[in-house]
């Protein structure tokens, strides 16, 4: 039988089938780390404008060096490791601060909250810088160049020049943008040619290697390149190897994520130091309004915060301010602050002020009444209350308590201090809870003069106790009196109560009229002599 030759087909025109590829086999993208690097934040942190001769200086080894300078002051010859004592002969009107590292982290860590807003991983990790990774995000803000846009905006409007890097790993953005290089390199075999170009100064180095380096000609990282890696590590040591490798991005790191702690602290330093509380006022203006910013962006309120006055020569002083409800307004604050600011004695010049918050409480809008008419310029109760209570002291209110307890000279107490210590919206009475109509509203000292608000009380001079009703004039102690001089009421209440506590009473109250007309509270005393007593007044 013949062998049928079947034709050739030509290697080209094979097709083989589709091999199916699950989404989660395929590899996921790699990181892409954005380094916002701040070369003036020293300066920034002082508000220093570039047309003002200013520096900043820090202390090296007993000696004064200037850290950072304005272009104004740069322009008289002013740089970088130039003594102080120089800077001013050659700018008699140069300004001097002192370098504030804290100030500093509390910038970063406010710029860090803003690069919460482009991805959940943001890091503080490198000197002077932000590091975001942001290959998430890229899809959601349309792209690497709308958001870089959008980020370096963000930073200029809290006042921060910017250099923005790109790049597979976080330490060799870092290492582009703190050298002044603006660029993008996401692929990770093209970092050994962008970044050949820095100097070896720019790596982390001990001091005693890299002048070795410079000695033996090489200045460049490309010059380290080119070296065989085990002669380097021989003769420089294995440091160099792992500097040479995250700049490569071929070492593995993970910058320390930054997390958004709730708590809030601001520093600001004055130009001179003052005793006059119309100078501190905008200060405290500015940090509260800061405090106000913060709490919204956590959607938080607080009830309490610090305020810290730091002297010269004397220790700092520390005021609490504890409000009624929390709030974020930062005028009502504002002013409970002021009233506070004034009754304080300061034992020396201010130079300084720190505003702290940590006790944050979820926001709740305060209430009001829709219909309640409202008097311009007038304060509403609770504002009254806590500027009475700034003013003079929180012991010197008293609010009313009522204890459950029948016997009516136990049945309410004066408590000093915090307002949540008494009891405010009380449906209960001078006895058995719930017996009362009355919503209380605390007031001050004796009974008769409590500011309460009688909402379903169908008499003024008193309030119902079931279907009796009790006086709020409660004399300290009940008076004999002769019961043939009033004339006697039909409303009447019997107490038996304090068995249990070894002061048990037994009476009979009725209430009766004077011949004055005063209503009065008198009782009969079940036990012992029986004899009459004038307990309180109703009007």
């Amino acid at each position: 039988m013949a062998l049928q030759a079947f034709p050739t087909v030509p290697a080209a025109q094979l097709t083989l089938p589709a091999t199916q590829v699950s989404a989660t086999s395929q590899p996921a993208p790699a990181a892409l780390w954005l380094c916002c690097y701040l070369p003036r934040l020293p300066l920034e942190v002082f508000k220093l404008e570039d047309d003002c001769p200013a520096a900043v200086w820090v202390d090296s080894g007993g000696r004064s060096l200037i850290s950072a300078a304005t272009p104004a002051a740069g322009a008289f010859g002013i740089h970088p490791g130039l003594p102080t004592n120089a800077a001013l002969a050659l700018c008699a009107g140069l300004q001097l601060h002192r370098r504030d590292e804290r100030m500093e982290r509390e910038a970063l860590e406010k710029l860090a909250e803003a690069g919460l807003g482009f991805t959940p991983w943001v890091s503080l990790d490198y000197p002077a810088a932000l590091v975001l990774e942001i290959r998430g995000s890229l899809t959601l803000f349309g792209g690497l160049n709308a958001l870089t846009q959008r980020l370096r905006a963000k930073l200029e409007n809290l006042g921060h020049r910017n250099i923005l890097a790109t790049a597979p790993a976080p330490f060799p953005a870092w290492l582009m943008a703190s050298s002044g290089l603006e660029r993008t390199v996401e692929n990770p075999a093209a970092l050994r040619s962008g970044l050949g170009d820095l100097a070896i100064a720019r790596l982390p180095l001990e001091r005693n290697t890299a002048n070795r380096l410079a000695k033996a000609g090489l200045h460049t990282l490309r010059d380290l390149w080119r070296l065989p890696r085990d002669g380097l590590a021989r003769r420089y040591g294995l440091a160099v190897l792992r500097q040479l490798d995250r700049a490569a991005g071929r070492e593995k790191e993970m910058p320390k994520l930054f997390r958004s702690l709730p708590v809030f602290q601001s520093h600001r330093e004055l130009a001179a130091e003052t005793e006059n509380l119309a100078h501190l006022r905008p200060v405290c203006a500015v940090l509260l309004e800061n405090l106000a910013a913060f709490l919204r962006q956590h959607d938080a309120a607080t009830d309490r915060l610090e305020l810290e006055l730091f002297h010269l020569r004397r220790p700092a002083t520390r005021l609490e301010l504890k409000l009624r409800y929390a709030s974020r307004d930062p005028e009502r604050i504002s002013m409970l602050l002021n009233e506070r600011l004034e009754r304080t004695p300061l034992p020396d010049a201010v130079t300084a002020l720190r505003l702290r918050c940590g006790a944050l409480q979820p926001y709740r809008a305060h209430e009001a009444d829709l219909f309640a008419a409202k008097t311009p310029g007038a304060l509403d109760w609770e504002t009254l209350l806590e500027q009475l209570q700034q003013r003079l002291g929180r012991d010197a209110l008293r609010f009313l308590d009522t204890p459950a307890d029948h016997r009516p000279e136990l049945a309410w107490k004066g408590v000093s201090g915090a307002p949540e210590d008494a009891v405010c919206d009380w449906k209960g009475g001078f006895g058995a809870p719930g017996d009362a109509v009355c919503d209380w509203k605390g007031g001050f000292g004796a009974p008769g003069d409590a500011v309460c608000d009688w909402t379903r009380n169908e008499s003024p001079i008193g309030f119902a106790i079931g279907k009796e009703r009790r006086p709020l004039w409660l004399l300290p102690k009940p008076r004999p009196c002769d019961p043939t001089r009033y004339r006697l009421l039909p409303e009447r209440e019997r107490i038996e109560s304090g068995w249990w506590d070894g002061a048990p009473i037994r009476r009979d109250y009725r209430v009766a009229v004077s011949p004055e007309g005063v209503r009065a509270w008198i009782y009969r005393e079940l036990d012992g002599n029986g004899g009459w007593y004038l307990h309180g007044f109703f009007a």
